[in-house]
């Protein structure tokens, strides 16, 4: 018989990356952006009007900030498996809430749970990379974990295109998914409380976030608000450019979601740069898939997603890697302060965008965009980043 409880062994580096990149394609790229490419059937289907699909997508992104909220004390009190737990039963919950949806109420409040499953599985994956693997081997996980959303889009884009009006099918497939999934990642997590666990308990968000600086958090909220544009108008521009006909759409939200599996290489990339400069380049990169969105030729619309979709979600993991430098003994604390940040500037960039939108025209939305990337490259000279 071990020595050992077999309830205090660790978990195999790999299962904690390969599980920990599956629950957040579940909970970003089934949960969140499943929304959007099931939109339109949904839309025709349950006859509701563009101001209250807009409605429905913001109480995806209030649960998302609650749910940030909460997780750090979920954590210190419920350890890491049962956060992720909970955090996929959000998602299931709300996505087969999305699939019996008969109005704008019962679909607002699939979308609303299924929104904050993302906040509460990201940040005990965090934990446990800074917990169950060595430090050289951290960075790639973390951009590997990141990248979850991109595969998600793999799987929800397709299956959507698919779908056509059985979108309910759709989410169902959605559901049956993420409940495979939160099972894995129990399994892996284990019943035991990790070192992690603890070392959230006193880290209160405002001492984390003062730790973190202005720096860290305004390139989260800078990144938030360059996102909710991207995403609200960006659909649009590529709906009127039409590349690729009816569907281009769809199929723009499709390869900003598949290109960002290259984002999940950022790990790797950081052996051979710094952060600062990684980021910089990310951000500048960023800023030229908005240019792309107002240059004119259709095809250039697709591109802008090709570029988008990997400096996004590398930015994302450069931003989670900043944060277990700066503050590496409350490492899922400091994502849930960054959540916070960036879910602020998503519910603010989209109202702000119209605005302009109405006033200048869409185009003047992505040129407004480029100095706030361009805000990042600076942003991310913080001398507290360039240990990372």
């Amino acid at each position: 018989m071990s020595t050992v409880d077999s309830s205090l062994r660790r978990p195999a580096p790999w299962a904690v990356v390969a599980s920990g990149l599956a629950v957040v394609a579940v909970a970003f790229g089934l949960s969140r952006y499943g929304y959007g490419l099931l939109l339109p059937e949904m839309r025709r289907s349950l006859g509701l009007g563009l101001g209250t699909l807009g409605v429905i997508g913001a109480g995806s992104y209030a649960s998302y900030l609650v749910a940030s909220l909460a997780a750090p004390r979920l954590l210190s009190r419920w350890g890491l498996r049962w956060t992720v737990v909970l955090g996929g039963l959000a998602a299931t919950g709300g996505m087969l809430l999305c699939a019996a949806a008969t109005g704008a109420v019962s679909l607002g409040a699939g979308i609303t749970l299924a929104g904050a499953s993302a906040a509460l599985v990201w940040p005990p994956y965090i934990a446990a990379v800074e917990t169950h693997l060595a430090a050289g081997r951290r960075p790639r996980a973390h951009g590997l974990i990141n990248s979850g959303t991109a595969y998600g889009v793999a799987v929800a884009g397709p299956l959507s295109l698919v779908a056509g009006s059985s979108w309910r099918t759709a989410w169902i497939v959605f559901a049956v998914l993420a409940v495979a999934v939160t099972a894995w990642c129990a399994l892996v997590l284990g019943p035991h409380r990790s070192s992690a666990d603890t070392g959230e308990r006193g880290a209160p968000l405002r001492a984390v976030a003062r730790r973190q600086g202005p720096g860290l958090l305004a390139t989260a909220a800078l990144l938030g608000l360059v996102s909710g544009c991207y995403w609200t108008f960006g659909v649009e521009v590529a709906t009127a450019a039409a590349p690729v006909g009816g569907s281009s759409g769809a199929v723009f939200q499709l390869v900003v979601g598949l290109s960002g599996v290259a984002g999940g290489a950022v790990g790797a990339l950081l052996t051979r740069t710094t952060l600062p400069r990684l980021l910089a380049l990310m951000a500048l990169t960023l800023g030229a898939a908005c240019l792309l969105l107002t240059a004119g030729p259709a095809w250039l619309v697709l591109l802008s997603a090709v570029l988008y979709g990997a400096a996004f979600i590398a930015s994302i993991g450069l931003l989670v890697i900043w944060n277990t430098h700066v503050v590496p003994g409350a490492a899922a604390t400091g994502v849930a302060t960054s959540m916070l940040a960036m879910g602020a500037g998503l519910v603010l960039g989209p109202p702000l965008a119209g605005a302009a939108a109405d006033t200048w025209g869409i185009d003047a939305v992505f040129l407004a965009c480029i100095p706030l990337c361009a805000a990042v490259a600076v942003l991310g000279r913080d001398p507290r980043s360039t240990s990372a």
